[in-house]
């Protein structure tokens, strides 16, 4: 329940009642008006309830265009996150379901974007050319630096890190309604807020708005893998970061720590490293003692360090590998374009994949195991990304 408003101006006089208009009766306000008062105003928006990371909100575009429709209002932040808001003047409850379910449409359809896909669309809504994301987001943060705002961007559209908001005048939703179709919608890695704009109207024509967080909720897919080391079984998620010990001893936590740290340092060249692509992110590193790079649909590069030498191979969810594979295979020109010594391999599994490498008697040092490997990869993401598309 929440109290009435009343309007005391200086004391002066009687107090002012505000009168809530009922959910649908918004005196000729239409889903527009709603759209564009909450793109001028993204305060109303009550993100520091719902998801404070998503903060501080920057008007990006509205109207949007995905594959799977227009999304009413997009924000972004410096951290390069976005968020996705849906406004609806709620009237049944068939409609409530139906706007949930297509802010979930619109997550996984943004879920297979670039960088360049996001910037297209936002030109394209904008009537804006140039990296328009970017600059935007910079009026909040003067010290921000464009191709790191790009790798979060892409990092986050990659995982599906969104905010995604149904904002209406009067929410009134079943929730486990809500849990049910979140289960069968789910894109990974999402926080979903329901928020009510409710209006008020002082007889004076003057219009309060209040904000109220109604639901709110987070669906995270991870992958979780044990890797037995030298340093004991450490559980790491998607991420690549250690989240916990096996066994939980404050020595092994520590040890863990300390290894991960010296292995980041080891890889930081390489994930410094730009490549000749401009929409290919740099590589990741990954506990343990790996890197990778996302070519999109599934598979990525791989670079590690096995016996002092260095290898790269082509990997990814099996079924979408193998398909890629295939097709790799048949291309007479694909091998002239990567590392002499690139060839294609069967695992022991039938799996199929694309692989080259150095022993470590190639390498006079570790600076020089590492050129090999940004040269390596940056020759691997030349070759593969136009055919992968």
């Amino acid at each position: 329940m929440h109290g009435d408003f009343f309007l005391l101006e200086d004391g002066v006089g009687s107090a002012v009642k505000a009168q809530r208009l009922p959910p649908g009766d918004t005196k000729g306000r239409n889903e527009a008006w709603l759209r564009d008062t909450l793109f001028q105003h993204p305060e109303i928006l009550p993100v520091g309830e719902i998801e404070p990371s998503f903060g501080p909100l920057s008007p990006l575009c509205t109207e949007l265009r995905t594959p799977a429709g227009l999304v009413d209002i997009a924000f972004i932040n410096p951290l390069g996150r976005l968020t996705l808001v849906e406004c609806k003047l709620w009237r049944n409850p068939e409609a409530r379901r139906k706007v949930i379910a297509q802010v979930l449409d619109y997550a996984r359809a943004i879920k297979e974007w670039s960088y360049a896909d996001l910037q297209r669309q936002v030109s394209i809504a904008t009537g804006v050319k140039g990296n328009v994301p970017y600059e935007i987001a910079r009026q909040a943060d003067p010290t921000l630096l464009e191709h790191q705002f790009i790798d979060s961007v892409s990092r986050s559209m990659r995982h599906g890190r969104f905010l995604l908001l149904v904002a209406g005048d009067g929410i009134r939703e079943d929730l486990g309604g809500i849990v049910e179709l979140i289960n069968r919608n789910a894109a990974s890695a999402f926080s979903l807020g329901l928020v009510e704009v409710a209006l008020y109207e002082i007889p004076d024509g003057r219009l309060v708005v209040q904000p109220r967080a109604i639901a709110k909720t987070q669906v995270i897919e991870r992958t979780v893998v044990i890797a037995n080391t030298a340093a004991g079984a450490v559980v790491s998620d998607d991420e690549g970061s250690p989240t916990d010990e096996v066994p939980g001893t404050e020595k092994s936590v520590s040890r863990g720590s300390a290894i991960r740290a010296a292995e980041a340092a080891w890889w930081a060249p390489v994930t410094s490293m730009r490549f000749d692509d401009p929409e290919q992110e740099s590589p990741r590193y990954r506990w343990r003692n790996h890197v990778r790079v996302d070519l999109g649909k599934g598979i990525w590069l791989v670079a590690y360090l096995p016996g002092g030498g260095a290898t790269i191979f082509l990997s990814g969810n099996r079924e979408a590998l193998n398909s890629a594979v295939s097709e790799l295979r048949v291309d007479p020109q694909l091998l002239n374009e990567l590392p002499a010594n690139a060839t294609f391999l069967t695992g022991s599994r039938g799996e199929e994949y694309l692989s080259a490498g150095e022993p470590a008697e190639c390498f006079a040092d570790d600076e020089a195991r590492r050129d090999w490997i940004r040269s390596a990869l940056n020759q691997f993401v030349n070759a593969l990304r136009s055919r992968l598309k």
